[in-house]
Formats: C-alpha cells, sequence, structure tokens
C-alpha cells in the first residue's frame, strides 16, 4: 500500500530531481504560472500529471517522488522527450479518491483499494 505524501513535500522532492532551487523555476519548467503549483500546495492536491513528466524527463523513482520512501534515482534532466498514456479520466479519479481520504469520507483501506482500482487494471 502506497500513502502518497503532502502536496508540498511531493513538489519539494520534484524541485530536487530537476536540480532546480526554487518552486517559480519548477514553473517555468513546465510553462505554468506560479498560481498552478502554489494552489496545488495549498489546496494539498496531488499533481500527478506533473510528477509523471518529472519521472519520465529526470528517470527520479517515481515511488520516491510520491511518497519520500525509497532511493530518489535522479538521472538528471535527459534530453530526449518520452510520454506515457494516463488517461485525464484516471487523474480525475485519482484526486477524487485523495480529496474524499483527506475529507475522512472514505479510509484509508478504501483509499488504497480505490487507487489500485485506477492503476492495477491488468
Amino acid at each position: 500500500m502506497i500513502e502518497f505524501d503532502n502536496s508540498k513535500n511531493v513538489v519539494s522532492r520534484m524541485v530536487n530531481a530537476y536540480k532546480l532551487k526554487t518552486i517559480k523555476a519548477l514553473c517555468n519548467h513546465f510553462d505554468v504560472g506560479m498560481s498552478v503549483i502554489t494552489n496545488r500546495i495549498l489546496r494539498n492536491s496531488f499533481p500527478a500529471e506533473y510528477v509523471i513528466q518529472c519521472s519520465l524527463e529526470t528517470g527520479a523513482n517515481l515511488q520516491w517522488l510520491c511518497t519520500g520512501e525509497g532511493e530518489p534515482n535522479i538521472d538528471g534532466l535527459k534530453t530526449e522527450k518520452k510520454s506515457i498514456e494516463v488517461s485525464t479520466e484516471s487523474l480525475e479519479k485519482l484526486e477524487r479518491i485523495a480529496a474524499l481520504k483527506k475529507d475522512g469520507a472514505i479510509t484509508d483501506d478504501e483509499y488504497n483499494l480505490l487507487k489500485g482500482s485506477i492503476f492495477n487494471k491488468d
């Protein structure tokens, strides 16, 4: 079972993975305004699409980015572009269940079961 860390810590690890110094520099990298990332931090809304992009571009361990557990395995910024297909629907589901967990509407076990059902489609 993976417990996602709070968004502030996740963003901090992304800054480290890209070897940047500030959240503003991270926003510049993603070509988004400061409010996009700072609102995620203030609302503790998990920045899934940015975490995935960061992992693909830096080689950072996805589990480390999301939870702080494990080894970072940061390769530094890669020059080649890669893509991963994650549906908007899956990202929206993940954000909805994270909000339910944060509000106490579902238990940790329910959260983990729902989260697993999103990504463990064999």
